[in-house]
């Protein structure tokens, strides 16, 4: 702006000097002057082509940054969009596990305003899996100080699923195997059986061992769900009409198969009074959470940890199939069924549909 405001002035005072000078009739100065104002005019038309474009370039620039800044700013809204709405729990942190920011998923944690002490120890030691969540951990740089990603994925229910379906794929072949072998024994014995009484006993353990076989075969037998909707209170006057004793309470509605839902409580229900229990309840929350608690003699740690195992069992008659038939029931649904016992307290079951 000052070399054009100079121009300008320079211009303005040529343009009086040769005035002058024309009017005092000085050829030669004036024909200098005239020179020197015209390599001033052409001067400064350069100088201004040059500026006109460097602003054209500027203002192409300022719509590529423009575009590059939208652009930005879509990826970093889908980011935000993706963040929080995964079912994975992240958590931006200092390396001493202070929380500096955490996705929607992560707020349910409720860990507050730091990592709990048993994730930073499996951040220490580089596991791959803590209370059930698959972790995984990464360390940047933001700002110039260190930081740590860290996400947490629940894949208790995938383990489930998994561990189910190796246990129905066992139950499969260790039941094709033994018809195949009960079935032509049974036929041999039944033919034989009125000439010996050895035969007979054969004959009776064959239809005694193909029995429980066929208990065990319901757990690879178990239907998809046909889900409807339903009242809570009539699958609660099925219940109370099978067990007047029980407590029940809740209303609102359900979707599930409630055929397989009733055979659920049903299971939870006898459990409950065959292990001593007085007193059950059944209740449902406004979220559709089941709860079925009793007043029983409750559980040991060791056994709530092997409750779900298809044929663990605790009871001198006891097949070991109901719970692994009920979660394996619930698992088909979509949801997860838990228990929390304490030996002398009681039990409850929670199924989340």
């Amino acid at each position: 702006m000052k070399t054009y405001l100079l121009y300008i002035v320079g211009l303005v005072a040529l343009m009086a000097v040769l005035a002058v000078s024309i009017q005092a009739r000085l050829l030669w100065p004036s024909i200098a002057l005239a020179v020197t104002l015209l390599w001033l005019c052409f001067s400064l038309y350069g100088r201004t082509g040059r500026l006109l474009y460097a602003y054209r370039e500027t203002e192409k620039e300022n719509e590529r940054l423009h575009t590059r800044l939208a652009e930005a700013e879509r990826q970093l809204q889908y980011l935000r969009q993706l963040t929080e709405n995964v079912d994975t729990a992240l958590f931006v942190c200092t390396t001493d596990g202070r929380i500096d920011w955490m996705n929607h998923a992560a707020k349910g944690l409720a860990y507050g305003t730091s990592l709990p002490t048993t994730i930073l120890q499996a951040i220490a030691d580089q596991a791959e899996v803590v209370d059930g969540c698959a972790l995984s951990t990464t360390l940047l740089r933001i700002d110039g100080q260190r930081r740590l990603v860290v996400a947490l994925k629940d894949v208790s229910m995938l383990m489930q699923r998994q561990e189910m379906e190796a246990w129905q794929q066992l139950i499969r072949v260790l039941t094709h195997e033994i018809m195949n072998s009960l079935t032509p024994i049974i036929s041999i014995s039944e033919t034989l059986t009125n000439e010996n009484e050895a035969f007979a006993v054969i004959n009776r353990r064959c239809h005694a061992l193909l029995d429980f076989v066929e208990s065990y075969r319901q757990l690879t037998r178990i239907k998809a769900p046909e889900r409807t909707t339903f009242p809570v209170g009539e699958l609660f006057a099925h219940i109370t009409g099978l067990y007047p004793q029980v407590q029940t309470q809740g209303d609102g509605l359900l979707t599930a198969d409630r055929s397989q839902l009733e055979q659920v409580l049903i299971n939870l229900i006898r459990n409950a009074y065959e292990s001593g229990a007085t007193k059950v309840e059944v209740t449902t929350t406004s979220d559709g959470e089941i709860h079925v608690h009793d007043n029983g003699c409750g559980m040991s740690p060791d056994v709530v940890n092997h409750a779900f195992i298809p044929f663990y069992t605790t009871k001198p008659t006891g097949t070991g199939i109901g719970l692994s038939l009920c979660r394996q029931i619930i698992l088909k649904h979509g949801g997860t069924i838990t228990v929390d016992s304490h030996e002398g307290c009681g039990t409850t079951f929670t199924i989340k549909l």
